[in-house]
């Protein structure tokens, strides 16, 4: 009986570890840049300046935020759902080459602000100040003066 016992837990093991080993780690945002300086986590924040911060496809939970001034923000792939840039105070020029999933948030905040994204399941809202949205299928831009 303790024998079998034993098997059972050692087979058990053996189908458990490799598991636990394949585990991805925590998500980060995909390859960043902020000036030109490489950047980790699912935080990436710019400075009260202009910047310029580009990035692959965001997931859930990410966050890309030029603060304040001209910021030039391009994500190269996708916005998931529940990820948010945020272009903050000033004239910003946001870009989204792939799709803005639902719950994902392209935002331009104040200042007259240049926003274009792809396909749109999410929200893109230009903020304060004269803005100019271009969003190629789906939800319409709020905010938008053109």
């Amino acid at each position: 009986m303790i024998r079998h016992t034993l098997r059972t837990l050692c087979a058990a093991t053996l189908v458990i570890a490799p598991v636990a080993l394949t585990a991805t780690p925590a998500h980060a945002v995909a390859p960043c840049r902020v000036n030109g300086i490489p950047v980790s986590g699912t935080n990436v924040v710019g400075t009260p300046g202009a910047d310029s911060l580009t990035c692959g496809s965001l997931a859930a939970g990410d966050v890309v935020d030029g603060l304040g001034g001209a910021d030039h923000i391009r994500i190269g792939g996708d916005v998931g759902g529940g990820a948010t840039v945020r272009g903050g105070t000033g004239g910003d020029h946001l870009r989204v080459d792939g799709s803005v999933g639902p719950m994902g948030r392209v935002l331009g905040g104040d200042g007259g602000d240049y926003i274009v994204v792809g396909p749109n399941a999410g929200a893109v809202n230009g903020g304060a100040g004269a803005d100019y949205c271009r969003v190629a299928s789906g939800n319409p831009a709020a905010g938008c003066a053109f």
